[in-house]
């Protein structure tokens, strides 16, 4: 029988050579994160706003998490919470530059 602990345990990520890791890329997965982070945000704001807001019941059903997905992206061009600096920050530490004798 497998032990259930064993199940969530990973593979450590390889080795990547610094630099190898294209920074638009890393800055780029990081807005996209906070993007996703502000979504949620917004559309639990909105949905205190009421349906009215949105023309009905049916109609905030389905405009509700297009217009926070389009505040998120917006409030993230603006410069967002401050986030993605902090998680570009950590998506890059995941790169590292091998010491002698470990292979990328």
């Amino acid at each position: 029988m497998t032990n259930p602990v064993d199940l969530f345990r990973q593979a450590p990520l390889p080795l990547q050579e610094k630099g190898s890791l294209d920074a638009a890329k890393s800055v780029e997965t990081a807005r996209d994160f906070e993007a996703v982070f502000l979504t949620q945000f917004v559309d639990q704001m909105m949905k205190t706003t009421g349906d009215t807001a949105f023309g009905g019941e049916k109609q905030a059903e389905m405009w509700r998490s297009f217009m926070s997905e389009a505040v998120a992206k917006h409030l993230v061009e603006q410069g967002g919470l401050g986030l993605t600096g902090h998680v570009e920050k950590m998506i890059n530490a995941y790169v590292q530059t091998p010491t002698k004798g470990q292979e990328p």
